[in-house]
């Protein structure tokens, strides 16, 4: 499983996300190319590596027109949604400004639909949120944690006034996170910041377990501090353990007045979207009218992307929510040559150590076509292989 430790001790912005992520190894291509996939016209990217109290880290910069535009979150929602990025980026990226919506209207007591950006509504952080969420994605995390958050002191003058640090907002949305006053007198978290942790941390109060590192990245800011450097450190790593635990969302809804032909687009729509997992289960429901149960497994992240497919997609009128937690062994990709070529297998690790291999289906699917047999013989060869290489792991 791969996971990553966000280690805020000079908290955490937009900028110093992208740079962190970046700065763990991925290639450069996939930020610079972002405001051209978003259609943001005069916008672009620098990306350098600057040096913070002796710590080399890399430096993100949005560079942008000038504007006086305030936006809503449907308007924000609509740039990502038109932007060239994969579903399970732009799903992301709309839940951590979902995530900013609703703090901001819980603070000033209107709806989220009312809420009107301000720095946050900006071309920079619109490129900073969905670039965090498409790195975010390319690194494959598939868990996160954060260690004590350091929020800085003083007073922070944003558009409503002067405020104590962290501002009401950030505040909310650090909810559940331990926090640091300092260790400078400045904001240094910001709103955008605050939303990021909030969408990749499912649970904030959790203990990172021991894991293997494999990559560490440093995320640079804009502020100069004398004794601390304003950078943000993001850990990478393997996580080992043969069960794993998920926090998720289990999420349902019954129809019974949808055409049948759909729901296999649903299904589709559901996993682009980045659910871990769905099913249709048939139900009786009130008069004896036959019915379909849509259910599906989602981290908090995701879970607002998944009602936009659902209430899009289906007929419901309403989505049963609840946490549920999941044990789930370790699996992990492997390729292993065949009879008739190679195929993709899910190597899955049970708890006493040994392994147990199951081909995937697509994989065999597409074989079956470039050799011209039958998906049956290929699963026969499949599952042969599987046994074999099982075999010879149990004996090493």
């Amino acid at each position: 499983m791969k996971t990553a430790l966000f280690d805020c001790f000079s908290g955490i912005s937009g900028d110093m996300t992208l740079g962190a992520l970046l700065d763990t190894g991925l290639p450069h291509d996939l930020l610079l190319g972002l405001p051209d996939a978003l259609k943001l016209r005069d916008t672009s990217l620098r990306i350098s590596t600057v040096e913070k109290n002796g710590i080399t880290a890399t430096r993100v910069t949005v560079d942008i027109p000038h504007e006086h535009v305030h936006r809503h979150l449907r308007d924000v929602v609509e740039i990502i949604e038109n932007g060239d990025i994969s579903e399970r980026a732009r799903a992301l990226a709309i839940t951590i400004f979902t995530y900013l919506a609703e703090a901001e209207a819980r603070v000033h007591g209107i709806a989220v639909e009312k809420v009107h950006f301000h720095e946050v509504g900006a071309l920079d952080a619109i490129v900073d949120i969905t670039g965090a969420a498409v790195l975010w994605e390319a690194l494959g995390i598939e868990k996160a944690w954060a260690g004590p958050v350091a929020v800085g002191g003083g007073r922070v003058k944003i558009a409503h006034g002067l405020y104590p640090v962290p501002a009401p907002a950030t505040l909310g949305l650090l909810q559940g996170f331990t926090l640091e006053q300092g260790p400078v007198q400045k904001e240094l978290v910001t709103p955008t910041g605050a939303a990021i942790l909030k969408a990749c941390v499912a649970n904030p109060a959790e203990t990172p377990p021991p894991f293997r590192l494999t990559s560490v990245g440093y995320g640079a800011g804009s502020m100069t501090h004398e004794h601390v450097p304003n950078v943000l450190r993001v850990q990478l790593g393997e996580l080992y353990t043969q069960v794993g635990t998920d926090e998720l969302q289990l999420l349902e809804c019954t129809i019974d007045d949808m055409n049948p032909e759909l729901y296999g687009h649903v299904l589709e729509k559901l996993f682009a979207a980045g659910v871990a997992d769905a099913w249709l289960t048939p139900v009786i429901m009130k008069k004896g009218r036959p019915g379909v149960q849509v259910s599906l497994l989602c981290s908090r992240a995701q879970e607002s992307a998944a009602h936009r497919v659902l209430f899009a997609e289906t007929t419901t009128i309403g989505v049963r929510s609840m946490p549920v937690s999941r044990k789930k062994l370790m699996r992990e990709p492997v390729v292993l040559e065949t009879a008739i070529g190679p195929l993709q297998f899910k190597k899955i690790i049970l708890p006493d150590g040994q392994t147990r291999h199951s081909p995937e289906f697509e994989s065999c699917k597409t074989l079956a076509g470039e050799k011209g047999v039958s998906l049956r013989k290929v699963y026969e060869l499949a599952t042969a292989r599987a046994v074999q290489e099982d075999n010879r792991e149990g004996n090493e």
